[in-house]
């Protein structure tokens, strides 16, 4: 029992870092932050093999090492929104098992819409001013979040269903 839940925290080390570093490796960056780049791939990938908790704690620690790397806070409600809760979230991503492509991009796109709603939220504390009202700020955020985040929950649903269809066994649910 203990070798495997070496190799599973081996793993989940491995992922890690292979998703901090393809988040530095941006394909767009948004001018107050966000940017699109395949670094959630890895994570969920992680919440395809070993499911929900694992996959929403790796990415709660994915967020905090984001925190430490490039932060941009406004508001400490706005940081945990952005970064361990955002990133946590996308864990959710393995409530479903990706046996076919179209459970890989369902997985894939829900926990992204729930990042997406995440970040909505943060950016609307980033948008509020004395002029505008919450509608306004939510409008805003939701417009400039969807800027970096359909185009990234696009890549990576394609990239997901090609890795279901064509390599399952790097997102077959591991028994541990």
């Amino acid at each position: 029992m203990r070798i495997r839940n070496l190799k599973v925290v081996t793993e989940c080390g491995m992922l890690l870092a292979a998703a901090l570093a393809l988040s530095n490796i941006k394909l767009f960056q948004m001018p107050s932050g966000g940017s699109v780049s395949l670094g959630v791939l890895p994570l969920l990938l992680l919440a395809a093999r070993h499911g929900v908790i694992t996959g929403c704690v790796s990415g709660a620690m994915l967020g905090l090492l984001m925190l430490t790397t490039r932060p941009f806070i406004v508001h400490p409600v706005q940081m945990l929104l952005d970064y361990p809760l955002a990133y946590g979230v996308l864990g959710i991503a393995g409530a479903i098992q990706w046996k076919t492509p179209l459970q890989a991009a369902t997985a894939t796109t829900l926990a992204n819409v729930i990042r997406l709603l995440l970040h909505v939220v943060a950016g609307a504390i980033f948008f509020v001013t004395g002029k505008d009202t919450v509608i306004q700020a939510l409008t805003a955020s939701t417009v400039y979040n969807l800027g970096h985040m359909f185009p990234e929950t696009v890549i990576c649903v394609i990239l997901v269903s090609y890795i279901a269809r064509n390599h399952q066994a790097l997102c077959a649910r591991q028994n541990t």
